[in-house]
């Protein structure tokens, strides 16, 4: 029998899905809160040049908050390392400009032992506020949940408040670790990260 009321109805129309995010071989194709072009892409062996000239461009402020204590460069020898990882057990992302300038560094390193892993983030200073953190966040934790892990952490200083801010925003819980006075160990669930 035919349905007649269906063919009075107007055409349902399919849900909206957001749309994808453009990706080529610079990234993952993604504009700032301030209409910058970046792209978010895993880090290569050929960046280590501009992650030297990255970790230039952070404040003494910004590299004593990131590594817990003062650092006046990065080696090449260094940068060399951080270019290459292990898949198995570590991811680095890279916000990239349309020169291949890092604007932003994400990496974690997962432990199979306790189904968590540590993660780090540094923004270039002329790019902060601008989303660009949050995104490489975000990735991690795809990345995280894609590896079947439970958390992410990170181990932040008291008195950075901006990285505080920031995680807490997320969704992360602080626990402060009683045999570091003055660091915090921040922590996001990868099933309930916003």
């Amino acid at each position: 029998m035919t349905d007649y009321r269906s063919a009075t109805r107007p055409p349902r129309r399919a849900p909206r899905t957001p749309p994808r995010a453009r990706t080529d071989a610079r990234g993952e194709a993604f504009t700032t809160a301030d209409g910058r072009a970046l792209f978010v892409r895993p880090i290569r062996p050929g960046d280590a040049d501009a992650l030297r000239r990255g970790f230039a461009r952070l404040t003494p402020e910004q590299v004593r908050l990131r590594t817990f204590h003062r650092m006046s460069e990065l080696t090449a020898a260094s940068a060399e390392r951080l270019t290459r990882v292990d898949p198995g057990t570590t991811t680095a992302l890279v916000a990239v400009d349309a020169d291949g300038e890092i604007r932003g560094e994400a990496r974690l390193h997962a432990d199979a032992v306790t189904n968590a892993a540590e993660f780090g983030v540094a923004v270039d200073p002329a790019f902060t506020g601008q989303g660009i953190g949050r995104r490489l966040m975000q990735r991690l934790l795809d990345d995280a949940r894609r590896r079947g892990l439970d958390e992410i952490w990170g181990d932040v200083l008291a008195h950075n408040d901006t990285m505080l801010d920031f995680v807490k925003a997320l969704g992360a819980e602080r626990h402060p670790l009683a045999d570091e006075p003055g660091v915090i160990r921040v922590s996001l669930r990868t099933s309930a990260a916003r």
